[in-house]
C-alpha cells in the first residue's frame, strides 16, 4: 500500500484495478456493485456512495458521442487500439439502447465503416490479437470483452503524442567487435 502513497487518486485507482485483474481476484461473493464498472474518479467531482461503494463520476461525457467523433478524439494508432476503442466506446459512451459489455468481428467492421476506419480482412483475428496485446478479454465464443488494460489505453493514454516503441537491443559493431577479439 506504501506504493500508492504520493499517487493521485485516479493512478491509485488503475493501480488497484490493475493488481485485481492480473491477481484475478473475484469479489463478486464478497459484495454486488450496483454496476459491473466503476468508473475512473473525476477530480472535480467528490464520490458518492451507494451500498457501501464508492462509485465515482467519470468526468463530463458527450452527450450522444458518435462513434466516428469518439474514433478522432481518442485518435488509435493501430488495429488492436481501434478495437479497444470501439469497445469502450459501446460499453461506456455509446447511448444506453446501445450499449453493450462484449463486441464481435461483425461489430467492429459496422464499427469500422461509421468511424471511416480502414477496413481489415479478418476482424476475428485483430480482435484475438487485441486479446493478445490485453486490451481484451475474451467473453464467449467470437466475442471480447474490455479489459482494464484496454479501459486504461482508452480512457488515460490515448491519444497519444508518440506510439508506443519496442526498445531495440543496441548491437556492437562487426568492427567493435573485431577490436574486442584483437585485445
Amino acid at each position: 500500500m506504501s506504493e500508492l502513497t504520493g499517487l493521485s487518486a485516479e493512478e491509485q485507482v488503475l493501480a488497484v484495478r490493475f493488481a485485481v485483474e492480473t491477481l484475478r481476484l473475484d469479489f463478486s461473493s464478497v459484495y454486488s456493485p450496483r454496476t459491473s464498472h466503476v468508473p475512473m474518479p473525476d477530480r472535480t467531482t467528490p464520490p458518492t456512495t451507494g451500498g457501501g461503494i464508492s462509485h465515482f463520476d467519470n468526468g463530463p461525457r458527450h452527450a450522444s458521442t458518435d462513434i466516428k467523433s469518439f474514433t478522432n478524439q481518442k485518435q488509435p494508432k493501430s488495429d488492436q487500439q481501434f478495437a479497444a476503442v470501439v469497445a469502450y466506446y459501446f460499453q461506456f459512451e455509446a447511448r444506453s439502447e446501445d450499449r453493450r459489455e462484449t463486441v464481435n468481428a461483425d461489430i467492429m467492421k459496422d464499427a469500422a465503416r461509421l468511424a471511416g476506419w480502414p477496413q481489415v480482412k479478418r476482424w476475428a483475428m485483430t480482435l484475438h490479437n487485441a486479446k493478445n496485446a490485453g486490451y481484451l478479454s475474451g467473453a464467449g465464443t467470437g466475442e471480447f470483452k474490455l479489459s482494464s488494460v484496454g479501459e486504461n489505453l482508452v480512457a488515460i493514454t490515448l491519444p497519444g503524442g508518440s506510439t508506443v516503441e519496442k526498445p531495440t537491443r543496441s548491437r556492437p559493431s562487426p568492427r567493435s567487435k573485431k577490436k574486442a577479439k584483437a585485445r
